[in-house]
Order: C-alpha cells, then structure tokens, then sequence
C-alpha cells in the first residue's frame, strides 16, 4: 500500500493566484478535485483517479496549434472526459459541464467508446452529483469508512 507521504506528494495543489478568472465548469471542476483529495487521504477512494487536462492542448495562435499537435501525436483523444477512475475490477469517467452545456462531438465519441468497452461513463453538472455517482458506481465509500484495499464483491463488501 502506498505511504501516506507519498499520497500528500500526489494529492498537493497549489494556491491560485486571485487574479486567475475562472468559468463555471473550472469552479464544478476544482470542488470535484478537492473532494477528491479529501477522499483520497481519507482513503474513502477504492480507486486511482486523475483530471485529464485536454484544455491545456486547445487555443489560439501558432504554439498553441503545435501544442495541439504534438498532444495528439503523444495519444490524446479528442474528447476525453475530465475525470477517469481507475481500479482492479472497474474503471470510470466523469465530465463536467457547467449549466445546460451540451457534450461536444468528441465528447460524444468517447463516451460511446466507453460504453462499448464496459467503461461507466457520465456527465456531472455538480460536485454533489460527481460524487453520487462514484457511491453508485461503489468507487467513493461513506465518510466513516476506508478502504483497506481489499477486492470488492458487489454490493461494496470486501472480498
């Protein structure tokens, strides 16, 4: 099992800067992520999780389209959800969209694409509904209890 040190290393964030202007899908998205740190030290978590951060590789001009580029040639999917969930015997994806925000074409794509592999796929539009679906999907268990990484059987008993 992983030391505790090691998951603060892995869960540390920086502070942003009050300057930085933030849309309404980067606040859902920056609730969801500090819900998971909790969970993840807590080890509420019976999963491995990380944002992708597809954003990074988009914009304007001349660097950002060889940015883009180079991110495509690397493996990135056009479309990738924000979140993935990794464990043993289950893996997920959550994208989360602000207001009534539609899914992109890409967006599309992957999620069909997930759901032909047996992924569970959804779209969130809050932190709360997020999390929801990590307890449906018995990734994220209450407060109160911790994984002990032991293989689940279904219906959240270990093994």
């Amino acid at each position: 099992m992983i030391d505790a040190a090691a998951l603060l290393r892995l869960m540390e964030c920086p502070k942003l800067s009050r300057t930085i202007r933030l849309g309404p899908e980067d606040c859902i998205s920056i609730d969801f992520a500090n819900r998971l740190r909790v969970a993840t030290l807590e080890r509420r978590l019976r999963c491995v999780w990380t944002h992708v951060p597809n954003e990074l590789a988009g914009g304007m001009g001349k660097r950002s389209s060889a940015r883009y580029a180079v991110a495509k040639a690397l493996g990135m999917v056009t479309g990738t959800h924000d979140y993935l969930f990794l464990a043993p015997d289950r893996s997920a994806a959550i994208e989360m969209k602000a207001g009534r925000n539609p899914l992109t074409e890409g967006q599309r794509d992957f999620r069909a694409w997930c759901e032909s592999a047996g992924v569970m796929v959804a779209t969130a539009r809050s932190a709360d509904e997020a999390e929801g679906l990590l307890t449906e999907w018995e990734l994220l268990l209450p407060a109160g209890q911790r994984w002990t990484g032991q293989p689940f059987r279904p219906g959240g008993r270990a093994a």
